[in-house]
């Protein structure tokens, strides 16, 4: 397995834990009418510095198991998966916030707003990471 794509499964799997238990503990406090700004902000910076840690202990990890002074620099295919990964989730990117922000001011509160583009950005990093695995395992093409 490609170190590449060990870290967009470390990745994918930090969002979705992290991000998704973000969402949910934010939907069930705010049906329950118990949500506040500092409890939004907190649950929002607890969910970022979780998934930060996870990945820079995964960043120290990989640089342990290399060889001092070996450079991994990425191939040509490494490259291309990369340019189409982002591609994919620029496009998946776009669209939501073309939504949230055109079409959402008129009828979402302000906190609805920013969870819906914390959302999105969620979605696109997923689909970029889910585009990388799929790339990696069944050959990329064109």
């Amino acid at each position: 397995m490609s170190e590449r794509e060990q870290f967009s499964w470390v990745w994918l799997g930090a969002l979705t834990v992290f991000y998704g238990g973000y969402f949910v503990a934010i939907s069930v406090l705010e049906a329950s009418g118990e949500v506040g700004l500092f409890t939004r902000l907190g649950l929002l910076t607890a969910a970022a510095a979780a998934s930060g840690l996870v990945i820079g202990f995964s960043m120290l990890v990989a640089l342990s198991r290399r060889e001092p002074g070996e450079l991994v620099t990425p191939d040509e295919r490494d490259r291309a998966i990369q340019r189409r990964a982002r591609s994919i989730a620029y496009g998946v990117l776009l669209v939501g916030m073309i939504f949230v922000g055109c079409v959402m001011p008129f009828e979402a509160t302000p906190w609805e707003i920013v969870q819906s583009t914390i959302f999105v950005i969620v979605i696109a990093e997923i689909v970029s990471c889910a585009v990388v695995i799929t790339s990696y395992r069944r050959g990329w093409r064109v």
